[in-house]
Order: C-alpha cells, then sequence, then structure tokens
C-alpha cells in the first residue's frame, strides 16, 4: 500500500453557495454539509433533512434503527448488527411461544443492552474514551435501577387490584401515570448527568450519546431483571399464563423499554457533550439550541407518555402498540437531535489538501468535515477509525469504492457478534432457568374426601354495618372501616380495600340486570375492566343472599414498563332478582393456599381477601326479602 500525505491530482473546487467558501467540487460542501447545488424540497439549509448525518442516502425522518442507534458504525457493519437486531426479536417471539419465563427475561433485559455494548466495543469506545467514565455510567445505572424497583415495586403492585366498574382514580394518574414514569426518566438519565460533570475531556456529541444510552440501558436491564423475577417462582415453563399476555411482556419488555431508554439517554447525552465550533457561533444560534432543549424536554414526555398508556385500561395488544409507536417516536427525535450535532458541532482539523476514505460510501476524498461524495460527517465514525485512516492516507482519487482498504479499521463479522452476543445471553439464561427450578416448590396435593373445597360464602354477620341503597332495592352488611379496611360508600354499593397482608379490593354492589343473565354480567364487568383476564374455573353453586347465581374465577397479569411481574385473581358473584343484580367482588394479588397458607382446606380462591368475602356474600337481601 502506498502511503502519502498529500493527493497525487489536483482536487478541482468551487464556492459553497452556504458558506461561501472555496471547497472540494462534488455533491456536498465539506465544510458546512450542505448540497452544492440548491434542489426543491431540501428545506432549509441548516437542517438538511434529506440527508440524516450518519448514513448516506437516508431521510432524517426515516426511522432506521441501525443507523440511529449505532450511528458510528459503517454500512457493512451497520448490516450485521441489524440482522442482530432481528435474532433478538426472534429470540423473544421464541421463549414467548416456549412460556420459558427465565429465558424470556434474559433476552429481554440483555438482548439490546449487550448489543449496545458490543457496539462500543466494535467503534474501539474503550479506546476512545476514559473506561472509567463508561464503568461508572454502568454501575451507576444498574444500582439506581435495582433501587427504584425495591423502593416503588410493592407500590406500583397494590395498584393493580382495580375495583370492577372503578375506572381511573386522578390520585393513580399522577402517582403510577406521571410520578413513577418521571422519576424513573430522572434515575435513567442520572449516570449521563454524573459522568458529564466529571469528564473534563476534550467532547464530541457521539460520546455523549455512548454514555448515555450505556447508563440508560443499564438502568432499564437491571430494573426488567429485578422486577420480572418473581416470575421465576413459576417453574422453567409457566403453563398457567396466556401466551398472548407473554408476546405482550416480550414486545414491552424487550423491545420497547430498551429502545425509548436508549434513545432518551442517547439524546440527553448528545445534547450533553455537544460543542459548538466558534466559527458557526451566528449561524442560527437560537434555532439549534432551542430544537435541543425541546429534545430533552421530549425525553420527559416520552416517559410520561409510556406511564399515561399504562395506567388507561385497554387490552394488552393496543397497549403494545401504544408503546411500539412511543419506541418509534422516541428513535425519530433520537436521530433529529443526533443529525443537528452532527451538522453543528464542531469538528476535527480541516485538511482539504489531504486524502482519507469515506467509511459510509468507500470513496477516497478530501479530508474535512463532511464527505464531498456522500455528505455524512466525518464525526460519525471513532476517533480510531479517524487516526488509522489518517495514517495510512491513500495516494490518488481515482480508486472506486473497495480498492482501497485500511487495516487498522476493525470491520464487524457475524461470526464474532453471534458469538458473543450469544454466549453472553445464553450464560444468564442458563443461569435464570436454574434458578427458577431450584426455586419452583412441588404442588401440595390433598386427599378428598376429607379434604375437599368449597366455595367463598359462609354465614352472614350481625355484627358489621349495613348499606341500604339510596333507591332501597337492596342491603347488604359490609366490613366496619378500621386497621384492615378503608371503606367507601356511593349510591349502588361498597367499596373495601384490605390494607394489611397481600391487599385486596372488595365490592358489593348492584346494577340494573335489563334482562342479562348472572353469567353475561359476570362476564362483561371482567371484560370492562380487565380486558384480558383469562377465566380460571366456574365458581361451583354459587349462592348471592342466598340467591342462585353465577361466578367465575378470572386471571390477569398486568403489563407495563414499569410494572412488576405479578399474577392478579378476580372473583365476582352475581345472582339476579327483581331485576336488580347483587354483585359480590374481589380483586388481589393471586397468592396459592395450602398448607402454610389460607384457611387449610383446599380451596381455588387462592386470594386473602376471598377469606373475608365469605362472609358478606349472602348478606345480601333484595327489597322485600323477608328479616333473616
Amino acid at each position: 500500500m502506498t502511503v502519502a500525505q498529500g493527493p497525487a491530482d489536483t482536487v478541482p473546487t468551487t464556492e459553497c453557495r452556504v458558506c461561501q467558501v472555496e471547497v472540494p467540487a462534488g455533491e456536498f460542501c465539506g465544510l458546512c454539509g450542505v448540497h452544492l447545488e440548491a434542489r426543491p424540497g431540501d428545506g432549509p439549509e441548516w437542517l438538511r433533512p434529506r440527508n440524516f448525518g450518519a448514513a448516506p442516502g437516508e431521510h432524517l425522518l426515516q426511522p432506521s434503527l441501525t443507523s440511529s442507534l449505532f450511528p458510528q458504525l459503517p454500512p457493512r457493519s451497520r448490516k450485521v448488527f441489524g440482522v442482530a437486531l432481528i435474532v433478538v426479536l426472534l429470540a423473544l417471539v421464541t421463549f414467548a411461544v416456549l412460556r420459558m419465563p427465565g429465558s424470556l427475561i434474559a433476552v429481554a433485559s440483555l438482548g439490546l443492552p449487550l448489543l449496545f455494548l458490543l457496539y462500543l466495543l466494535e467503534t474501539d469506545a474503550r479506546r476512545d474514551l476514559p473506561v472509567a467514565m463508561l464503568i461508572l455510567a454502568a454501575v451507576l445505572g444498574i444500582a439506581l435501577g435495582v433501587g427504584f424497583v425495591l423502593l416503588t415495586g410493592e407500590m406500583v403492585a397494590r395498584s393493580y387490584g382495580v375495583p370492577l366498574r372503578g375506572g381511573i382514580a386522578l390520585s393513580r394518574v399522577m402517582r403510577d401515570g406521571l410520578g413513577v414514569p418521571l422519576a424513573a426518566a430522572v434515575l435513567a438519565l442520572t449516570p449521563a448527568l454524573i459522568v458529564r460533570l466529571m469528564d473534563s475531556t476534550r467532547r464530541e456529541s457521539l460520546d455523549g450519546f455512548m454514555i448515555g444510552g450505556l447508563g440508560a440501558l443499564s438502568f432499564t436491564a437491571a430494573a426488567t431483571v429485578t422486577r420480572l423475577a418473581p416470575q421465576l417462582l413459576t417453574g422453567m415453563v409457566n403453563r398457567s399464563r396466556p401466551m398472548s399476555g407473554l408476546l405482550v411482556e416480550a414486545g414491552i419488555r424487550g423491545v420497547s423499554v430498551p429502545l425509548t431508554a436508549l434513545a432518551a439517554g442517547g439524546l440527553l447525552g448528545t445534547a450533553l457533550w455537544f460543542r459548538r465550533p466558534a466559527s458557526k457561533a451566528d449561524q442560527h444560534p437560537g434555532v439549534v439550541r432551542a430544537i435541543l432543549l425541546l429534545s430533552g424536554v421530549s425525553v420527559l414526555c416520552i416517559f410520561a407518555a409510556v406511564g399515561l398508556v399504562d395506567v388507561v385500561t385497554m387490552p394488552q395488544w393496543v397497549q403494545l402498540l401504544c408503546h411500539l409507536g412511543v419506541a418509534l417516536l422516541s428513535v425519530v427525535v433520537l436521530r433529529v437531535g443526533l443529525h443537528l450535532a452532527l451538522l453543528h458541532e464542531a469538528h476535527d482539523e480541516i485538511h482539504s489538501d489531504e486524502l482519507i476514505q469515506c467509511t459510509n460510501c468507500g470513496h477516497v476524498v478530501p479530508d474535512m468535515a463532511f464527505c464531498p461524495d456522500c455528505g455524512v460527517a466525518t464525526r460519525a465514525s471513532s476517533r480510531s477509525s479517524r487516526r488509522a485512516r489518517r495514517e495510512f492516507r491513500p495516494a490518488a482519487v481515482d480508486g472506486s469504492p473497495g480498492d482501497y482498504t485500511v487495516p487498522a479499521v476493525r470491520r464487524t463479522s457475524y461470526r464474532r457478534l453471534a458469538r458473543t452476543w450469544g454466549v453472553g445471553v445464553a450464560v444468564v439464561a442458563l443461569a435464570l432457568a436454574g434458578l427458577s427450578l431450584a426455586l419452583t416448590k412441588a404442588p401440595v396435593r390433598y386427599a378428598c374426601p376429607p379434604n375437599c373445597g368449597k366455595p367463598p360464602t359462609g354465614k352472614p354477620v350481625e355484627t358489621n354495618p349495613r348499606f341500604t341503597a339510596e333507591d332501597g332495592t337492596f342491603s347488604v352488611s359490609y366490613p366496619a372501616a378500621g386497621a384492615a379496611y378503608k371503606v367507601r360508600t356511593n349510591a349502588t354499593g361498597v367499596t373495601a380495600d384490605l390494607t394489611v397482608g397481600d391487599g385486596g379490593t372488595l365490592q358489593l354492589f348492584s346494577e340494573p340486570a335489563a334482562g342479562r343473565s348472572p353469567k353475561d354480567i359476570a362476564a362483561g364487568l371482567v371484560r370492562k375492566t380487565f380486558p384480558d383476564a383469562k377465566t380460571a374455573y366456574q365458581i361451583p353453586n354459587t349462592m348471592v343472599g342466598y340467591q342462585p347465581g353465577y361466578g367465575e374465577a378470572a386471571d390477569c397479569w398486568p403489563q407495563g414498563a414499569n410494572a412488576s411481574y405479578s399474577r392478579m385473581r378476580v372473583l365476582v358473584m352475581v345472582a339476579v332478582k327483581n331485576d336488580v343484580a347483587l354483585v359480590a367482588s374481589a380483586v388481589g394479588p393471586y397468592h396459592a393456599f395450602g398448607p402454610d397458607f389460607g384457611p387449610g382446606p383446599p380451596s381455588g380462591a387462592n386470594l386473602e381477601i376471598a377469606e373475608d368475602m365469605g362472609k358478606y356474600v349472602n348478606s345480601f337481601a333484595w327489597r322485600g326479602d323477608p328479616a333473616r
């Protein structure tokens, strides 16, 4: 290979129509990056929306994951990482279909974070950035993620017991829909803020992208493992949970959450490490800073949107689509931030009289801030790559792409990436599967008779207060307010929240039957509040107020970016008389009854509040019923 300090031929020049400086002739200005010849639809020169600053031929608003998440990779390596993203998605779907929670948790929590870590290795971040800063960002993210879940997990889990017909309480919207997600956003972005305060080295915007993305992904990975760890108790294969719920969980935990976190953390890091050159201090400074500021504000809006999606009652497939939509929007916002930073940040020293090979289009071009042929920013490649290409400079500009290669530049291979990523995920998946196997207890076996179960009904009590509807259609006894229950009443019934033990919500209310059967009423109530609930069984010999009716037990698994794994049990019992439906329902965490928990004899209720519910089911009385 011939190494030369200057071009063999004289490069023709032209005057840029924007910066009005003599620059090498080509498609783009090598100094400011705009098209040398104006074209219809180009948009404002300071934005250059038709050509993304990190990938040739891509529009700014094109939601390309590989060029947005891995901006410093050359096109060939970008294809390898694109295939790896597809492998992550296939692994999530496979383990969800196989209902293997341990493996699903491993891929969901480590799939994209480990791939991003490999991106840092492929772009020589360990040589271009202080390793201590990268380690600090990752450790802070992990510590904050675990601590955040331990502090908020129980509070969020208790909010899942939404009463039937309860609607969305304003307090839940403010706390779970806004408070928890915004707190998560602040903590996920904290590593980038701390590292920026400690980092006094020379800054590049993509350095901040790496550090901010690494800190946010470390936070979400640790939080995901901690939130989903209780799922390991369900065994190596979870046969009780619907496959659709696992697929939704895979999409939210393994795709939407890490994508949103990486976009948010990377965007904040890009803004923090952005440094404007003195030569561009008067070129749209207010517009560029305003857009970067709005991008930072959008980070908080993105997390708030995710939280509001999680508290609204909707089918889980719709919830997944909303999450994926938010993730896609966050990627587009990230692209805008990266693009503006690459266009307007300080660049390396210009050497227009020397040549360098562009890693994106492969052409040999003058060494400037932007490639004159494809318009990609020179800083959209690592420092190591730029140093190597400047050390081994080509001698002339007449070579075609592929005729000249730099031996010191790393090129990603499918085999190396698959081996490293696959081994890392496999080790964690096997460890979690083994832990699940060790923690799973054998089911308790009962002999019936004599140990036979019974429905959650019992003798009505007389010592508790009694509620009478405003229209006088029914009355019912209910728990006395005190240390164990927080009681609320309205015109049609009573709601009692259990404040001890597992918690839960007991409801005793009425609604017009309108010619419907008890089964239709029960199914409608469950479907309206828990649209993805799975019926576990029908309650045999259901009696409400000594009137034959219908009862069922259903299970649901709440989803969301900040949702801890929880299986919720819903019990509903309905009887109809005089076209008035009386309903007793209980919602709370599923807790299998056995010798060490529950009433002692076997019971399918598996809900702590159901033990107390039985005292009130037959205390119902319709108007005109004889005194009991």
